[in-house]
């Protein structure tokens, strides 16, 4: 019976997990491993510079991360990781990269240079427009 139960758990989990992934798969690293994965993957870091009390912050992580084409866009260009910028290693990346207003979305390269920068939230249609006019080589 625990099994069984254990079986059930693993595959609801499971289940759950690849039905969040429609959307922008955010990885849960530091900023040191998302300079490694970028040079392993050869591609840029995008970083979602946000704060816990941020409208149109918590609107950009229900509605529009949350969209397919969002996220097959981000997905596929970029190593997609979001930082709280008043806790942690945020803190740091906040004064590092001058970060004053909420959501700031930046293009980083494996060094962390900045390669384009987009201050506040869009609709999704809109949201990829903007950061593929800032960052052409995104597909």
């Amino acid at each position: 019976m625990k099994r069984l139960l254990f079986l059930f758990v693993s595959l609801f989990v499971a289940v759950t997990a690849t039905a969040q992934t429609k959307g922008v798969a955010f990885r849960n690293i530091d900023f040191a491993a998302a300079q490694r994965a970028s040079v392993d993957e050869n591609k840029p870091i995008f970083v979602d510079a946000y704060a816990s009390w941020c409208g149109p912050c918590k609107r950009m992580a229900s509605e529009v991360f949350t969209q397919e084409s969002v996220g097959k866009f981000i997905n596929d260009n970029f190593i997609p990781v979001k930082y709280d910028m008043e806790k942690g290693e945020g803190i740091k990346l906040s004064g590092a990269y001058s970060v004053t207003a909420y959501p700031t979305f930046l293009i980083l390269d494996s060094k962390g240079n900045e390669l384009a920068r987009m201050v506040g939230g869009a609709p999704a249609a809109e949201f990829i427009a903007k950061i593929k006019s800032l960052y052409p080589k995104a597909k």
